[in-house]
């Protein structure tokens, strides 16, 4: 969705969320968090969540399980 495209409906009426009435974040510390983005398709209500800073991958990986 971050070229602009849904990848469900093909529809180019995506758009950025980054500041809602309720903030979703992932818990690194008790004190320290990684906010993310919502892509929100407007043409069939698809979303998608990316974390805002990627410099915050490495300790998301270090403290959260990987599947597979």
């Amino acid at each position: 969705m971050k070229s602009g495209s849904c990848p469900k409906c093909s529809s180019a009426n995506v758009h950025s969320v980054t500041q809602t009435a309720v903030e979703v974040a992932i818990a690194i510390t008790w004190s320290r968090t990684a906010s993310v983005e919502y892509l929100v398709c407007t043409g069939c209500g698809y979303v998608e969540l990316y974390v805002k800073d990627k410099s915050m991958l490495p300790s998301i990986a270090e403290k959260y399980p990987k599947i597979g």
